[in-house]
């Protein structure tokens, strides 16, 4: 369940402009988690996009590049459209430049598209070849390496900042399926041969391959022995601009300000669908976090429990069995199963007033055979603690980008319930009257 944060006003305020008037309704914000990053905590009135995925999940909580892939750095600050799919497919695979860890995501990925939606017979009707993505960079100043981005992507997701404003709408995001690509300045180490005088050496990043004309044998004894004018040949270790993964998004976010406040034009982002207004939940140092130290670094202990590509592989092999089993069997109290659908109309029916005014409630989803999300009749529009929540007979499903909407009136109350296709389910009640 989302934390509930402070009730924002609907009254706007007479005194602001048109273009910084504020107002909001009476939904409880979401609260989402601050931990402490490389660049810091989140910033009030603030655009982020976000990556809210974890191992163990159907989405790698990061997909990287075994070899980076060099590209020129994006140097301004905000994001771009970037063709990641066919960037994919050509560096990676047989004869390719790098593959992907865990291996094989591009077809993965490729897979959950071709299920969203039919697909055509050639490239131009082809859902995979429609995939929308994104490029950014990571700065050298808050992340000196890019292993130490994806150790924390790996942990907390990826929260990048972007400019949005009345005249620059958030990017368009398909949850779990638009992939941010990352660039940093120094993902690739790469060689350069330069001939120069030997108080240009540094033992750091060179090689000294001849002194004076003549090849260097034993290089320390050989820069003991050197004056700083005579002419040398260095091999000079670099590192240069390049892609070293991606994450799946699953949203564009707004923080609200100090006083709980946010932008008119904010306001009809998220009145759209385009963004979610959140509130950071209180700041979490370094020194509080599981995974690491006060200087934030990750763990060591940490390092092989991130590493769970192998688990994830497996249960997505083994996923569609799983889920087969789920809804053909139920516990029978001994330690074993029985077979027999789950009677979600046996179920305590949920307490709406109970659920209203708590903004977006996690829950889970009923059998197919008794979801109304699915275009039933009748049935369940989700499971909360135990509790069904029905819908009426006035029940309306709408396809959205990135989940399945169903409405339902019950009595005073507005009950909306979306089946993500990140997976997951959540469940919104209002009270209308």
């Amino acid at each position: 369940m989302y934390e509930s944060g402070e009730k924002r006003s609907n009254r706007p305020d007479p005194t602001m402009s048109i273009e910084t008037q504020t107002q909001s309704n009476s939904i409880e914000t979401e609260t989402i988690d601050n931990p402490e990053r490389g660049c810091g905590y989140l910033k009030e009135g603030k655009a982020y996009l976000r990556s809210d995925v974890g191992a163990g999940g159907e989405l790698p909580a990061f997909v990287e590049f075994a070899q980076p892939i060099p590209f020129k750095e994006n140097r301004k600050r905000s994001y771009k459209e970037f063709p990641g799919l066919q960037f994919e497919l050509a560096v990676t695979g047989p004869g390719g430049l790098t593959e992907t860890v865990p291996e094989g995501e591009a077809s993965r990925h490729v897979e959950r598209l071709l299920a969203d939606r039919p697909t055509g017979t050639h490239a131009g009707e082809m859902v995979e070849f429609e995939s929308h993505d994104l490029l950014l960079s990571v700065g050298k100043s808050h992340y000196p390496t890019a292993e130490e981005f994806v150790n924390e992507a790996r942990v907390h997701g990826v929260s990048k900042a972007i400019s949005v404003t009345s005249g620059n709408a958030p990017p368009e995001i398909n949850p779990g399926r638009t992939r941010l690509f990352l660039i940093h300045p120094n993902a690739v180490e790469t060689t350069k041969e330069v001939e120069t005088t030997f108080s240009e050496y540094d033992p750091e990043t060179d090689t000294l391959l001849t002194v004076g004309g003549e090849p260097v044998k034993d290089e320390a004894k050989t820069a003991e022995l050197c004056d700083g004018d005579v002419e040398v040949t260095l091999e000079r270790r670099l590192r240069t601009a390049g892609i070293f993964g991606y994450t799946y998004l699953t949203r564009v976010v707004y923080t609200e300000d100090a006083d709980g406040e946010i932008p008119k034009y904010v306001q009809d982002y998220e009145a759209t669908g385009d963004l979610d207004v959140v509130k950071p939940d209180t700041p979490t140092p370094y020194s509080e976090q599981e995974a690491f130290n006060e200087d934030g670094e990750l763990i060591e202990e940490y390092h092989d429990h991130l590493d769970s590509d192998a688990i994830v592989g497996e249960l997505e092999g083994a996923e569609d069995e799983i889920r087969d089993f789920a809804e053909t069997y139920t516990p029978d109290g001994e330690g074993g199963f029985e077979a027999g659908p789950l009677a979600v109309e046996e179920m305590e029916r949920a307490d709406f007033g109970d659920l209203a005014g708590r903004g977006w409630v996690e829950a889970e989803s009923p059998l197919m055979a008794d979801d109304a999300l699915e275009g039933a009749d009748d049935g369940a529009l989700a499971v909360v603690d135990g509790e069904a929540v029905f819908p009426s007979n006035n029940l309306n499903v709408e396809q959205k980008g990135g989940y399945t909407k169903g409405v339902s009136v019950v009595g005073p109350y507005r009950v909306e319930s979306r089946l993500l296709n990140t997976g997951g389910r959540r469940v919104k009640v209002e009270k209308t009257r």
